[in-house]
C-alpha cells in the first residue's frame, strides 16, 4: 500500500474536535458529561433566519449558485462591511465560502508558495498553523503571554518578518484568550505591516461578541494597508449559525479572484439555502445578537467569579469571544491514581475521565499548561461544570 502524503502526516487533528468527540462517546455510553469544548452558541438560530431558509426550500432554491455567492448575500456583506467595519468593497471583491475556516484556507492557497512563512500570534486558534502547513507554507509563531494580555507588540512582529514572510494571521477578538486589540495597538502593528508589505488575514468572526463597552476595530480600516488586508468573517458565532456553514472574505480584486478560483475547483458555491438565510441574518436588526451577547456576558461573569476562587488557578477576564483560558501550571506534576499529570493534555484527560467534564488543552493553541473553557453553554450546564471543575481541582490540590 502506498504511503499517505507527508503534508497530511505533518498536520495534527483538531484538539477541539478530539475532546468534543471524546465527550460525545461517553454521552452515547450513557454517562452524563458536561462538554465545555466547542465554540458553539447554544442558542437557536433566530426565527426570521430559519424562515428565510424554509422559504428558499419552498421556492426550490436548491441548486448550484454562482461560485462567489448569490447577489443578495454579496450585497448584504458589502453593506455590512461598510456599516460595521468602515471597509469599502464591491461585490467582485467578496467570496462566500463554507465557513470562515474555509475562507482562510482559500486565501492561504491563493497567496502562499512552498516555503513561504506565515506569522501567527500564540496563543492561536488551533487550525491556523495546521492550515498553513497544508498549503506547504511554514507557520512562524510569536508568543504573547499573560504579562502582555496575550497581545503581540510591533517590535515582536518586526523581528520575525523577512524575505520569506508572506502574511500575518490576525485574530481580534481572539480565540482562545478573548483578547481584543485596541485601535491604537492595531495602528501600531499596521505601521510594521505597511513597512514590510506583507499581507494580513484578519479573522474577525467574534467581532460582535464583546463586553465591558469594548469596541471592535478592523485592521483593514487603516488606510495605508487596506489593500494588504484580507478580512474574513461569517455568520456562525454572532447569529448562532454554526451548522449553516457560511463564511466570507473581502479583499482586493486580485486576491478575491484567486481565492474564488481555488474554491471553484474544490467546493464550488456554498450551500444555496444557507446563503439565503445568511443574507437575511446580516440585513436584519441586531436584537438577537444583543440578547445573546448579554447572556454570554452573564455567563462570563459567573465563570470568572467561580474560577477566580480556585486556589492555584490564574486567569484573565476576556473582553470578547466566549472562552476562559486559565493557567493550570499549579496542577502540573500532581499524582493521581498511580499516574502523573504531566501537562495540560493529561489534565484534560483527568477531567473528562474523573469528573466527566470535557475541556480543551492549551498546547494545541500554542500555550502549554493552559486550558480553554467555553462558556457558550447553558447556565445549567455551566453550573454543573463548575461543581465538577472545583471538585477536580480540589482533588489535585490535595494530591502530592
Amino acid at each position: 500500500m502506498k504511503s499517505l502524503s507527508l503534508r497530511v502526516q505533518h498536520v495534527d487533528e483538531s484538539a477541539t474536535l478530539v475532546f468534543t468527540q471524546m465527550a460525545r462517546q461517553l454521552q452515547q455510553a450513557g454517562i452524563d458529561v458536561v462538554s465545555l469544548t466547542a465554540g458553539e452558541p447554544d442558542f437557536p438560530t433566530p426565527l426570521h433566519v430559519k424562515m428565510a431558509a424554509i422559504r428558499a426550500i419552498e421556492e426550490n432554491f436548491t441548486h448550484y449558485t454562482a461560485n462567489r455567492g448569490i447577489p443578495e448575500l454579496l450585497k448584504a456583506i458589502v453593506e455590512k462591511f461598510e456599516k460595521d467595519n468602515c471597509l469599502a468593497f464591491d461585490p467582485s471583491q467578496i467570496v462566500v465560502s463554507c465557513g470562515a475556516k474555509h475562507s482562510i484556507y482559500n486565501v492561504l492557497q491563493a497567496i502562499c508558495n512552498k516555503g513561504d512563512e506565515v506569522v501567527i500570534a500564540a496563543p492561536y486558534w488551533v487550525s491556523y498553523p495546521q492550515m498553513v502547513k497544508l498549503v506547504d507554507a511554514v507557520p512562524i509563531t510569536v508568543s504573547a503571554g499573560e504579562e502582555s494580555n496575550f497581545k503581540i507588540a510591533p517590535s515582536q512582529l518586526r523581528k520575525v518578518i523577512h524575505a520569506k514572510t508572506k502574511a500575518l494571521i490576525f485574530n481580534s477578538p481572539a480565540n482562545p484568550t478573548g483578547t481584543v486589540y485596541t485601535q491604537g495597538e492595531i495602528e501600531e502593528l499596521a505601521d510594521v505591516i505597511h513597512e514590510t508589505g506583507i499581507y494580513v488575514i484578519s479573522d474577525e468572526i467574534y467581532e460582535k461578541v464583546l463586553y465591558d463597552g469594548v469596541k471592535h476595530f478592523s485592521i483593514g480600516c487603516v488606510k495605508e494597508i487596506r489593500d494588504q488586508v484580507i478580512t474574513v468573517n461569517g455568520v456562525s458565532k454572532a447569529y448562532a449559525m454554526t451548522g449553516w456553514r457560511i463564511g466570507y472574505l473581502g479583499a482586493v480584486k486580485e486576491i478575491a479572484q484567486a481565492a474564488a478560483k481555488v474554491q471553484s475547483q474544490v467546493t464550488s458555491n456554498a450551500n444555496s439555502i444557507a446563503q439565503r438565510a445568511a443574507a437575511v441574518a446580516l440585513a436584519a436588526p441586531s436584537d438577537d445578537v444583543t440578547m445573546m451577547v448579554h447572556e454570554f456576558n452573564r455567563r462570563r461573569d459567573f465563570m470568572m467569579e467561580q474560577l477566580s476562587a480556585v486556589p492555584g488557578l490564574t486567569l484573565q477576564k476576556p473582553k470578547g469571544a466566549f472562552y476562559l483560558f486559565p493557567s493550570v501550571k499549579a496542577f502540573v506534576g500532581k499524582r493521581w491514581k498511580g499516574g502523573m499529570i504531566r501537562d495540560d493534555v493529561d489534565l484534560c484527560n483527568f477531567f473528562v475521565n474523573e469528573e466527566h467534564i470535557a475541556l480543551v488543552p492549551g498546547s494545541p493553541f500554542g500555550a502549554k499548561n493552559y486550558i480553554r473553557i467555553s462558556y457558550a453553554a447553558s447556565m445549567k450546564e455551566l453550573e454543573k461544570g463548575i461543581r465538577r471543575l472545583k471538585s477536580g481541582f480540589k482533588k489535585l490540590s490535595e494530591a502530592y
